[in-house]
C-alpha cells in the first residue's frame, strides 16, 4: 500500500483521530479490514461500517433528544436537518477529490477505499459529536471549558475567510465541475455550521453571550479548514494537476433520441413485493392499528408519535390493494393501510426536485414534479421503488413512482 494512502486511511479512521474519541465500531471495522485487506474487502467493510454508523447516529440522536427540553429539541432538530444536506454535499465533494486521484496516471484502487472511508467518517464524526453532548448531560450540567474573547477578533474573521478560500482552492484543483461541487458544499456547510452553533449556544447556556457563538464558529471553521487542506494535500501528493476548466467541459451532444412513444399510462399493480423503509404518518392520537391481513384482525397498535425523537419506522415488504405488508422494529409482521405510512423527499438543496414516474424506472415518463422535502404517503411499491401519493396544499393529488434515491425514511435524523 502506498505511503500516501496509508496516511489518508490513518487520518480518516484507523488512527482514531476524528473527534479525539474511539468507539467500539472503530475496532469492529478495523478488524473487518484486517481480515480482508483487499481493495474490494476494505470497501465492503467501509460500506457495512457506514450502515452501522448510520444506525448508531439515529440511536444517539433519539437518546439526546429524549434528554432535552422542548427548546433544546427544536434547536437540535434544526441543526440536524441542516446537517443532512451538507452530508450529501460532502459525499459529492470527497467523491470528486478521490475520483480525480483514482482517474489520474498515478492513481490506484486504494483511493476507492479512501473514498469509502471518507464518506463513512462524515457520519461517524456527527455521531460522536451527539454522543459527546449526551455524555455531558448525563455527567451533569454541560459547561464549555476555557476562555474566549467577548467580541469578534481578527482570528475569527480569518478562520471564516480561510474556509471559503480553501474550499475555492480545492474546487479549482479538480476543474469546473469540482468548483461547482465545492461551492454547493460550502453553502451547505455554512448553513449547518451556523445552526449547529445556535444549538451549542443553547446547550451550554450561552444565550445572550455575544462572544460564544463567534468562538464556536471559529472552532468549527478551524476543523473544516484542516479537512479541506487534507483533501488538497492528497491531490497534491498524487500529482493531480489543476484543470483549466475549458478542457473538461463536455462537448454538446445533440439528443438524437426519438420522442417517447411507449405507454404513458400509470402502472398501478394490485399487489407486489417491496423492499424499502418508511415511517408512520397517521395523525390519529389513538395510534395506528396493525392487522393480520388487509382489513383483517388487529394484532398490534402503534402509539401516536408524529414527531421525533420517537418516530416509528417500518420495513415495507409488499402491498395489496393499498394495504402495506410491514415489518415492525421488533420483527413482527403485519398489515397497515398505505396512506398512513409515508416517506419524505430528499430535496434538501434549493431547486432540488423529485420526479414521480409512470413506472418504477428512471427512464419512464414523469407524472409530475415535487419541490422541497415534502411528505408523501405510500400506496404500493415494487422492489425499492415506492408508489406514492402527494396531496398538494391547493388540493391537487399527484400519484407516481418515487425513485429510491429520493426516499427518506427518517426526516429527523438521517436517511438510509
Amino acid at each position: 500500500m502506498k505511503l500516501a494512502v496509508v496516511s489518508a486511511l490513518c487520518l480518516l479512521l484507523l488512527c482514531g483521530v476524528a473527534w479525539g474519541t474511539e468507539h467500539p465500531l472503530d475496532a469492529e471495522i478495523e478488524e473487518c479490514m484486517d481480515k480482508d485487506p483487499s481493495t474490494h474487502g476494505m470497501i465492503e467493510c467501509a460500506r457495512e461500517g457506514a450502515k452501522k454508523w448510520d444506525a448508531e447516529l439515529n440511536r444517539a440522536y433519539r437518546e439526546l433528544m429524549g434528554l432535552l427540553s422542548k427548546e433544546g429539541q427544536d434547536a437540535l432538530r434544526t441543526a440536524q436537518r441542516a446537517w443532512i444536506p451538507w452530508r450529501d454535499r460532502e459525499f459529492g465533494l470527497v467523491g470528486s477529490v478521490y475520483g480525480a486521484i483514482y482517474n489520474s496516471l498515478d492513481g490506484g484502487t486504494m483511493w476507492l477505499v479512501v473514498n469509502a472511508i471518507a464518506e463513512m467518517e462524515v457520519v461517524r464524526g456527527r455521531t460522536l459529536e451527539l454522543l459527546a453532548w449526551t455524555g455531558e448531560l448525563k455527567a451533569g450540567k454541560p459547561s464549555f471549558p476555557g476562555d474566549y474573547p467577548g467580541k469578534q477578533t481578527d482570528a475569527q474573521l480569518a478562520a471564516a475567510m480561510k474556509v471559503k478560500n480553501e474550499s475555492d482552492r480545492l474546487g479549482k484543483r479538480i476543474g469546473e465541475q469540482g468548483a461547482k461541487t465545492a461551492a454547493a458544499n460550502l453553502t451547505a456547510w455554512e448553513d449547518f455550521r451556523n445552526k449547529n452553533v445556535l444549538f451549542m449556544t443553547w446547550f451550554y447556556g450561552k444565550k445572550g453571550d455575544k462572544g460564544f457563538p463567534l468562538h464556536a464558529r471559529m472552532l468549527m471553521n478551524n476543523g473544516r479548514v484542516k479537512r479541506l487542506e487534507g483533501m488538497y494535500e492528497d491531490l497534491d501528493r498524487e500529482g493531480v494537476e489543476e484543470s483549466s476548466g475549458a478542457a473538461e467541459t463536455p462537448k454538446k451532444i445533440e439528443d438524437s433520441r426519438e420522442p417517447f412513444k411507449g405507454d404513458r399510462s400509470l402502472y398501478l399493480p394490485a399487489e407486489g413485493e417491496c423492499d424499502f423503509q418508511a415511517y408512520i404518518i397517521d395523525t390519529d392520537p389513538k395510534g395506528i392499528n396493525v392487522r393480520d391481513a388487509p382489513g383483517g384482525k388487529i394484532i398490534a397498535t402503534l402509539p401516536h408519535r408524529p414527531d421525533d425523537p420517537d418516530i416509528i419506522t417500518v420495513g415495507v415488504a409488499g402491498h395489496k390493494n393499498k394495504w402495506l405488508s410491514v415489518v415492525l422494529h421488533d420483527g413482527r409482521k403485519g398489515w397497515i393501510f398505505g396512506e398512513l405510512v409515508g416517506v419524505s423527499l430528499r430535496n434538501y438543496a434549493p431547486g432540488d426536485v423529485a420526479a414521480l414516474r409512470t413506472r418504477p424506472s428512471p427512464d419512464a415518463p414523469a407524472t409530475g414534479d415535487i419541490f422541497g422535502d415534502e411528505e408523501v404517503s405510500i400506496i404500493g411499491g415494487e422492489g425499492k421503488w415506492a408508489l406514492v401519493q402527494y396531496r398538494h396544499p391547493e388540493g391537487r393529488v399527484l400519484v407516481g413512482w418515487l425513485d429510491p434515491v429520493k426516499q427518506c425514511a427518517n426526516p429527523y435524523a438521517t436517511c438510509p
